[in-house]
């Protein structure tokens, strides 16, 4: 078998095991921030990523990636985060001045945090696979066709 057709028949197996662990932290990364409304916890999404790396070094023998897409999808409620904000400062009040500058500002804002929370989403996610990959690794037999 050819190394291109190889890798191209596990990308979709890698996919699953991180849509798996990214399924598994979403519900609970969502609840953290529904309870408080102003935080969200990411203790989930390491448990999701350890779930994700297991699996896929178990199945696969690799998990390369599978961290980082279980990361992004069970930090998904960081959208729900950045909605609220958009929505509190939608009732801006004062001279247009202000306004354009603090909605200018708003959006900067939403933004970069959008983005810095979906990368510590990731690499909280890819550190649990590192840690269900080594896991796995430790069991004798780890790599399974």
């Amino acid at each position: 078998m050819s190394e291109s057709n190889r890798s191209t028949r596990q990308i979709p197996r890698l996919w699953t095991y991180g849509l798996i662990g990214g399924i598994l932290a979403l519900p609970f990364t969502a609840v953290s921030y529904w309870q408080t409304g102003s935080e969200l916890s990411l203790a989930p999404v390491v448990l999701g990523g350890l779930v994700a790396g297991y699996l896929a070094t178990l199945k696969t023998g690799e998990s390369n990636g599978v961290g980082l897409r279980a990361g992004v999808i069970g930090g998904l409620p960081i959208v729900w985060m950045l909605v609220d904000i958009l929505r509190g400062t939608s009732g801006l009040a004062g001279p247009s001045w202000f306004v354009t500058g603090a909605t200018f500002l708003t959006i900067v804002f939403v933004t970069v945090f959008g983005v810095a929370g979906f990368g510590l989403s990731a690499l909280v996610g890819g550190l649990g696979a590192k840690i269900g990959s080594w896991i796995a690794g430790k069991q004798s037999g780890s790599v399974v066709s």
